[in-house]
């Protein structure tokens, strides 16, 4: 993160919540996509072959390591920039990207050659194909980002699932390679858009040229911390799929892929505000940064309380349509709960550790996080515990990951220990609790939506307050 510039706009004081609603948008309607998906594509394929695309899917989301921190270092390089200096570098960069995954792609398909079992080679190419087109489309994210344009950014977030969803609605996709085929195919869409729309950052001839030359290996070395601490945030979130992927049978995977698939709202709302935060936390000063990031206690509590409503329709909805997934719904429950401690610990305290540049403190918690889902999932699948109780393990090491997070935090930035957590901790308890109390007192959803919202609706409002005031920038 970089220091506001003298000679710049501060731009401070403009509201977060235009920029939440502009890019929060666009996650959004990639989140009710994401829906769409989790409907269809069950209906369409075999379980045993939805098994294979989630087996998919949980390796495919670490293809942003094949970058080696590029991307992430050209974040922290731009935070703060001018558009106008964005633009001018962006070019660069974007070759020097282009280059190292294409490289990534040739292995992946020598890979594929020489593998015997299809649908891994299948699976192997397809990764190799989505490291280009994803990770050119995070840097042009990042970029649009950097430069205030949510907009854009939001556009960029939501082409590639939307081209999916419509793939899915559209063709007659019933085996795994066409389904992969599909995927990466719509990921190159994203990738080109994302070029499109930072190539008319056009660069004003009155700007100056940056007093620091950039370079592919300064770049990579700002990045690797980064980079770092984003492998330990992926693996913190997704270790017990890793592991349930080596030791259950592939109909397990389907189901415990199907349940992990709600994790998909969290995991948007974490990117949204994250990047939002971080874009406006570089044009602040000192301990406003980490009081700045506080404020998201309170928008994470509101975006929780709101979502908890429709739990209940979910369940009703996958009962009706999708009977084969029943048995996935305890595990919907699970991951559920620890959803909002996911959130706030890679927003509001790694956020706070990243932009205090306490780099080191960031990757020790969010590896720490990783441990401990490992260790306690690894436990319980090596003891032959219900898929269930996994997943209820995975939330209880968020916690846990959460409040070890915290209590790191307030060592290292005094300024954090006014944050709230003691509040959010007790309003989360609330309104899990709350969900619990109506799912024991009845089994139709309309009844169940309804005792919820009367237990948790006087804490939902609280947190929706003040997030009005984070939303407004007060």
């Amino acid at each position: 993160m970089t220091e506001p510039r003298a000679n710049e706009t501060d731009k401070s004081s403009l509201p977060v919540g235009r920029d939440i609603a502009r890019f929060g948008f666009a996650i959004a309607l990639t989140v009710a996509l994401g829906a769409v998906q989790v409907f269809v594509l069950p209906r369409r394929l075999e379980i045993a072959t939805y098994g294979e695309y989630r087996l998919f899917m949980v390796y495919v989301a670490y293809v942003g390591l094949l970058h080696l921190g590029l991307a992430d270092g050209a974040f922290v390089r731009w935070a703060g920039e001018s558009a106008t200096e964005i633009r001018r570098e962006w070019t660069r960069v974007f070759f020097w990207m282009l280059g190292l995954e294409s490289a990534v792609l040739v292995l992946a398909l020598i890979a594929s050659l020489v593998m015997r079992d299809s649908i891994t080679a299948a699976i192997v190419l397809a990764i190799g194909a989505c490291a280009l087109f994803v990770n050119l489309s995070t840097l042009s994210g990042y970029a649009l980002q950097a430069a205030a344009d949510f907009r854009g950014a939001g556009i960029v977030a939501v082409i590639g699932p939307a081209g999916f969803v419509a793939a899915i609605l559209l063709l007659p996709l019933s085996s795994l390679n066409a389904v992969l085929a599909a995927y990466a195919g719509t990921m190159g869409i994203s990738a080109l858009v994302g070029a499109i729309l930072v190539a008319r950052l056009h660069p004003a001839a009155s700007d100056r040229e940056s007093n620091q030359p950039i370079s592919l290996v300064s770049l990579l070395h700002k990045g690797r911390h980064v980079l770092g601490s984003n492998l330990a945030a992926g693996l913190a979130q997704s270790v017990d799929r890793i592991l349930v992927t080596l030791f259950v049978p592939m109909t397990g995977i389907a189901l415990y892929g199907f349940a992990s698939s709600v994790s998909v709202a969290g995991i948007s709302a974490t990117q949204t505000m994250q990047r939002v935060a971080l874009s406006h936390a570089a044009h602040r000063h000192g301990d406003e940064r980490a009081k700045f990031f506080g404020r998201f206690y309170d928008l994470t509590l509101m975006a929780y309380g709101l979502a908890l409503v429709g739990v209940p329709f979910f369940e009703h909805a996958v009962t009706r349509a999708l009977p084969a997934y029943v048995p996935a719904l305890s595990m919907v429950r699970a991951f559920v709960a620890g959803a909002p401690f996911w959130i706030a610990l890679h927003v509001v305290v790694v956020g706070t550790l990243q932009s205090h540049h306490h780099v080191k403190t960031q990757f020790a918690v969010e590896l720490g996080g990783a441990a401990i889902v490992a260790t306690v999932c690894g436990v319980c699948l090596a003891i032959g515990t219900p898929l269930w109780v996994v997943a209820t393990a995975a939330s209880i090491a968020a916690v846990v990951s959460w409040g070890i997070g915290v209590l790191a935090l307030d060592r290292v930035v005094p300024a954090a220990k006014s944050q709230g957590a003691l509040r959010f901790l007790g309003t989360c308890a609330v309104q899990c609790a709350a969900m619990g109390v109506a799912f024991s007192a009845s089994s139709g959803w309309m009844v169940q939506t309804a005792i919820y919202a009367g237990l948790a609706g006087v804490p939902t409002l609280v947190a929706i307050r003040g997030a009005r005031a984070a939303l407004r920038n007060d």
